[in-house]
This record gives C-alpha cells, sequence and structure tokens, in this order.
C-alpha cells in the first residue's frame, strides 16, 4: 500500500534580518538558496524563512504545520509602503518563486515600493503536506474497449476509492485543505510579518483565495487585485460548463471570421453550414484519424488533435484555417494541437506542485459529486451540445465519492481598493466570472483583450497594477493583450 509521503520541509536557523516589530523579528531570513538545494542558485536576492499555523484553527494549540515562505525586499526601501503578497494559483503551484518570476514581468514596479512576498500553502512544496498517487487498490483504470458510460462507471468507482484511501491517511490534515483555511494561514503570514495590513496579488485560484481573504479580514487589506477570477458560486460543474461555453463562444466567433473569408478559404459564408462541416470533420477524424508529418516525423491526427486546434487563441486564427483546409484538401496542417507554446494554465508540472492538495481544496470546497448516474447524465448533455468542446469540461469526478463536509466559501463585499482583472477570450477563468464576482465582492473590472489566462503580467498593462498598487486607483475598460488579427 502507497502512503503519503510528506513533502520535503527544509530547516531554517539564521537570524532575522528585520525587526519592525516583536512578531517580525521571531521570523529568520536566510537566502533561499543556501535552504532550498533545488533553488536557482544564481539568484542571491529571495529571502525565504518558516511560519507556524494550526492545522486546525478550531484547536490552535494543537498539532502545527510549517509554511515555507519567500520575500524580496522593496528595491526603493525608502519609498517602502508595504507588503504585497503573492500567489499564482493551482490551487496547488507553489508560490515561493512567484516574486522573482514577477520582477521579470511588466509587473516589476510593484517591487519598488512593496516587499513582494510567496508562499507555499499547506500541502505544497516546501510547506508541511503529503502526496498521494493512485495504488493498484484503487482498482484498473476504464477499459478502452468498454462502452462509454461502462468507461465513465468504472473512472468514477477507481476516483472514489482512490479518494476514500488517500483521506483515511490523514483525515484531518485533509480537511485542513480548504480555501477558508489558507486564507486563515494567509493572515497567520501577515501577523507573522509584523503588518497590520497586508496587499495582495492573485491569479486563477489565488483569486479566489484573495476574495475569501478579504471577505473575511478586509480590516486587514490595503489593496488587492486579482488576475483571471474564478466564479464565485463555486462548484467543478460551473468550472467545467463555463469552460465549455466559452469555447463554444470562440469558436463562434472564428467561424464567424472563416465566413468572411470565403474567397481565401472557400469554406463557404454561411457560418452555421461551416460550424455543421468542422463538427462532421472531427467525428471523422475520430473514426478514421489520418497519418499527417509534423516536423519532418509522422503523426497520427485524430478527432482530439482537431478539437485542441480549435481552443487556440484568435492570434492563430490564421493557422487553424490553414489547418482547417489542408485537412480537407488531404496536406500537412501546419498545426497538430501538441503547440506547447499554445498549452493551457494548469497545476505547475513540478515536484514542488501539490496535486493531493489540489484536489482536497476543490473538494472539501465543493463537497462531493453527484452520484455517477447523474454525472454521466450531465456528461451526455454536454457532449450533445458541444461534440467539439466537451473535452474541455477536465473536472471529471474528481470528488467521487468525497468522505468530508464541504467547506463553502463566504463571500462579502468589503471597503478596501479591489482590481478585478478579467481576459475576454479565455477559456480557464472565462470573463464573465471576473464579473460576476465584482456583483458579489464589489471592486473595479479591467479587461484585458486578449484569452492568455492570468497574463496580465505579460502584457504592456501590467503597468495599471503598478499604479493601483502605489496608488490604489483602480481601473476599468479594456486594454490591449497579445497580437491579434483582425475579427472583421
Amino acid at each position: 500500500m502507497k502512503k503519503l509521503v510528506p513533502l520535503l520541509a527544509v530547516a531554517v536557523a539564521l537570524p532575522a534580518v528585520v525587526a519592525a516589530s516583536p512578531a517580525h523579528a521571531a521570523l529568520a531570513w536566510s537566502p533561499c538558496r543556501t535552504l532550498i538545494k533545488e533553488w536557482d542558485q544564481t539568484d542571491a536576492r529571495t529571502e525565504c524563512t518558516k511560519v507556524s499555523v494550526p492545522l486546525d484553527y478550531a484547536h490552535p494549540d494543537g498539532r502545527r504545520l510549517d509554511l515555507m515562505v519567500s520575500r524580496l525586499k522593496a528595491t526603493s526601501p525608502e519609498k517602502r509602503q508595504g507588503v504585497i503578497v503573492v500567489n499564482p494559483g493551482g490551487p496547488g503551484n507553489s508560490g515561493l518563486d512567484m516574486p522573482l518570476t514577477l520582477s521579470h514581468t511588466t509587473v516589476a514596479g510593484m517591487g519598488a515600493d512593496h516587499d513582494i512576498v510567496g508562499f507555499d500553502p499547506r500541502g505544497v512544496g516546501f510547506s508541511d503536506g503529503k502526496e498521494c498517487d493512485v495504488a493498484p487498490e484503487d482498482g484498473p483504470g476504464p477499459d478502452p474497449s468498454a462502452p462509454p458510460a461502462e468507461q465513465y462507471r468504472q473512472g468514477y468507482e477507481q476516483t472514489a476509492k482512490q479518494n476514500a484511501r488517500c483521506t483515511a491517511y490523514d483525515p484531518e490534515f485533509i480537511a485542513s485543505l480548504s480555501t477558508d483555511v489558507v486564507a486563515r494561514d494567509l493572515d497567520q503570514i501577515r501577523i507573522a510579518l509584523g503588518e497590520q495590513k497586508i496587499s495582495f496579488y492573485g491569479v486563477s485560484w489565488g483569486t479566489a483565495l484573495g476574495a475569501v481573504y478579504r471577505s473575511r479580514y478586509d480590516q486587514h487589506v490595503d489593496r488587492m487585485l486579482l488576475d483571471s477570477v474564478m466564479p464565485p458560486d463555486f462548484s467543478l460543474r460551473t468550472m467545467n460548463n463555463g469552460q465549455v461555453d466559452a469555447a463554444e463562444a470562440n469558436f463562434s466567433r472564428f467561424v464567424g471570421w472563416l465566413a468572411a473569408r470565403d474567397g481565401q478559404y472557400h469554406f463557404g459564408t454561411d457560418a452555421a453550414k461551416i460550424r455543421a462541416d468542422v463538427t462532421a470533420l472531427a467525428a471523422d477524424l475520430d473514426a478514421h484519424p489520418r497519418q499527417v508529418t509534423a516536423d519532418g516525423k509522422p503523426l497520427t491526427f485524430s478527432g482530439g488533435n482537431l478539437r485542441t486546434v480549435l481552443t487556440y487563441q484568435q492570434s492563430h486564427w490564421p493557422a487553424m484555417a490553414d489547418t482547417l483546409t489542408d485537412l480537407r484538401d488531404g496536406k500537412n496542417p501546419p498545426l497538430v494541437g501538441d503547440e506547447p507554446e499554445f498549452t493551457g494554465f494548469g497545476l505547475e508540472n513540478s515536484q514542488f506542485a501539490g496535486l493531493l492538495m489540489q484536489v482536497s481544496v476543490l473538494c472539501n470546497d465543493q463537497g462531493a459529486d453527484p452520484s455517477e448516474p447523474a454525472m454521466w447524465r450531465e456528461e451526455q448533455q454536454r457532449q450533445a451540445s458541444s461534440p467539439l468542446f466537451h473535452g474541455m469540461a477536465g473536472y471529471q469526478h474528481w470528488c467521487a465519492g468525497w468522505p468530508l463536509p464541504k467547506q463553502a466559501w463566504h463571500l462579502a463585499r468589503g471597503t478596501s481598493p479591489l482590481q478585478l482583472v478579467g481576459h475576454r477570450t479565455e477559456t480557464t477563468t472565462p470573463a464573465s466570472w471576473a464579473a460576476d464576482m465584482r456583483r458579489h465582492i464589489g471592486g473595479s473590472l479591467l479587461t484585458v483583450d486578449n484569452g492568455a489566462h492570468g497574463s496580465l503580467d505579460l502584457v504592456a498593462c501590467g503597468s495599471k497594477a503598478v499604479e493601483f498598487f502605489r496608488t490604489g486607483r483602480t481601473a476599468t475598460g479594456t486594454c490591449p493583450g497579445e497580437p491579434t488579427v483582425s475579427s472583421t
């Protein structure tokens, strides 16, 4: 039986370097490269320390966990305004190197007058935690020769067995993995830093963390920016359906663009017929994959390859249209669906990420999935309504049989300055969710005209984040994103 394996913990024993308050002075900061052998040894700027938090906030004197925290001190200390804590999302992504990463982006100016602080949440990277991989006792994976309904049932049952096994090893720890609990950890980091207020920059699930933290501790928030915002009424059903709907909307725009260019691509001028023809092409490739050549190598091009290509953003529309044309004409397409530069954002493929933490947070926040028959009916409905993009619903029965009680978010409007950022055509966290969150908790909404998830720090209007944290003035309207092709 494969047991949960504790993630690597790192001892920190050097003296504190700042003495702003007793709580602050207790922190022992050291260069991260001297504490973590995997750290970039050329990085002499980033410091690390540990912050101790209760495992269970209902029993603060009981078992405790150590969180690893990192810091880049303000480059203009004479102008220092405070601290910005950052989180890259996941849940389960490591945030230790996020301060350094941001220092090389369009939001780097935040670090002039603020210390930028990152951390590994409980269960992630160099903070205390555990992992739990699939084990033989969970049963075999779905039989690929079985009918689709039976494959789904087998997958659901395997997930339920793994969830039961993994939570049983340390149910107290697994129950502590929720957005609400990590928000409480964030406030413990604030206290340990000796700060009356902190600012916060969260991306993806980090926006849920920020929204829950602000709802609990608005009086301790200086300024908050949330980029690529999670839905306020959280469930994996909402996540699945929202991502499928966003892909459908983008495809409708692409089909309209293609219909306006019949002279170039010869797919006709009827958008509805183009949609039907592309859907039929994907179905044909499902049944009869084709052998093509990509980068001089043979590759099997299936319907799944085409569906992936059709999720690419507007800047790739000409190459997407060429791909459809070449497939229609029996040629080698320029895109094959495995272009690494076009892939989406998710849990980092890293030894420092925490997949168990991701599953546990999502399932503790939502509660158990519906029954297998109910979920299979939902999947069939998605397949019927979106034959091209139903596969975008990636959270398939993640919380099957989840045995622990739901820990719902409790969101409330606040008074601290809040900047929400959505990306007009992204599918991971559709822009409509940012508008929904604004209706729940307030703030101002800025829309970036691109589809790249969490990409404010990669576009020119990242300067608006720098201005926001410097002055507290929020922005509205739209700003340019990645270069795009004309939609007219």
